[in-house]
C-alpha cells in the first residue's frame, strides 16, 4: 500500500492540472454545450496527463543525482529510494503507450501531437533545459501543444491570439519559476540546475516584466480585435488580477517555484480562475 502511494507521487496528478490548456480553444470558441465535442476534449486531456506523467518520470530519472542534494526534490520517490529506476522506467513506458493508444483512438494528429510534446520533452531533459533562456521557451512549446489538440481534437480553429497569450504566460511563470529556484537554492543553484548560474537575479526580473506585460496586452487586444463577443473584455480584469497576485506571491513573499502548487494553494488566484471562467462561458452565452 505504501509503495501504492509512492508510485502515485510519481505520476504527480497535482501537475496535471497544467493540462486544462486543452480546454482554451472549446471555451473560446462558444461549444461549451457540445456534449461530443467536450466528450473529445476531454480524452485528450487524459491523454495529456498519461504523457505528461512519462515526462515527469523521464526528468527524474536523468535528474536522480542532482535530486538526491535538493532540499524538497530529495524527497521525491526515485530520489528517496522508495521507487526504483528500472520500476520507473517500466510505469514511463506503460504511461506512454496508453496515451498513444488513447490518442490513436480518437485523432492520429492528436498521437502525432502527443508525439511531438514527447519529443520536445525529451530534448528538454538531456540539452535544452541547460541553455538559457531556450529551456524556458521549450516549456512553452508543451503548453501551446496542449492548446492545439485541444483545438484539433474538437475541430475548432486555434485563434492566434490564444496561442501567443499561452506564449507569454507561460514564458511568465518558467521565468519566475527560475527566479525562486535561484533564491531557494542561492550559491548552490548551479549544482542542481547548470543553466542556473547563467540566469542572475537581474535579468530575471526584466525577463519577467516583459513577458508579463506581454500577457496583459495580447490578452487585452485577443478580447477588443479577436472576440466576436464585446462584453469579453471584461475578462480581462480577472486575468490581469490573477496575473498581478501571482507576481505579488512570487516577490513579497517568495514563492513561484511550482506554479501548480501555489495556484493551488493560494485561495485568491483559485477564486480568480473559477469567476474568470464562469464570467467566460456566461459572456458567450448571452
Amino acid at each position: 500500500m505504501e509503495e501504492f502511494k509512492y508510485i502515485i507521487k510519481l505520476l504527480r496528478p497535482k501537475q496535471w492540472i497544467k493540462n486544462f490548456f486543452v480546454f482554451g480553444a472549446i471555451l473560446f470558441s462558444n461549444n461549451f454545450w457540445d456534449l461530443e465535442i467536450i466528450k473529445r476534449n476531454v480524452i485528450t486531456f487524459i491523454a495529456f496527463c498519461f504523457i505528461s506523467s512519462t515526462v515527469y518520470i523521464l526528468n527524474d530519472i536523468v535528474d536522480v543525482e542532482r535530486d538526491k542534494k535538493h532540499p524538497k526534490k530529495c524527497k521525491r520517490p526515485i530520489a528517496s529510494g522508495k521507487v526504483s529506476v528500472n520500476k520507473a522506467k517500466t510505469i514511463g513506458a506503460i504511461m506512454a503507450l496508453t496515451s498513444f493508444y488513447i490518442a490513436i483512438n480518437l485523432n492520429i494528429y492528436i498521437a502525432i501531437i502527443i508525439g511531438l510534446y514527447l519529443l520536445n520533452n525529451l530534448f528538454y531533459s538531456f540539452k535544452l533545459k541547460n541553455i538559457i533562456i531556450v529551456d524556458v521557451l521549450s516549456i512553452s512549446i508543451g503548453f501551446i501543444l496542449r492548446v492545439v489538440a485541444g483545438g484539433v481534437a474538437t475541430k475548432v480553429e486555434t485563434s492566434n491570439w490564444i496561442i501567443l497569450c499561452t506564449l507569454f504566460l507561460s514564458l511568465f511563470l518558467g521565468f519566475g519559476k527560475r527566479k525562486s529556484e535561484i533564491a531557494i537554492l542561492g550559491k548552490d543553484a548551479y549544482e542542481h540546475r547548470e543553466n542556473l548560474s547563467k540566469y542572475s537575479e537581474k535579468l530575471l526580473d526584466q525577463l519577467i516584466n516583459i513577458v508579463l506585460t506581454c500577457t496583459i496586452v495580447f490578452y487585452s487586444i485577443y478580447c477588443v480585435l479577436g472576440s466576436h463577443f464585446s462584453n469579453f473584455v471584461w475578462t480581462t480584469i480577472f486575468v490581469v488580477f490573477g496575473i498581478l497576485r501571482y507576481y505579488y506571491l512570487m516577490y513579497s513573499k517568495g514563492e513561484g517555484g511550482s506554479p501548480t502548487e501555489l495556484v493551488l494553494k493560494d485561495k485568491q488566484l483559485i477564486y480568480c480562475i473559477a469567476l474568470w471562467g464562469c464570467a467566460c462561458i456566461v459572456i458567450l452565452n448571452i
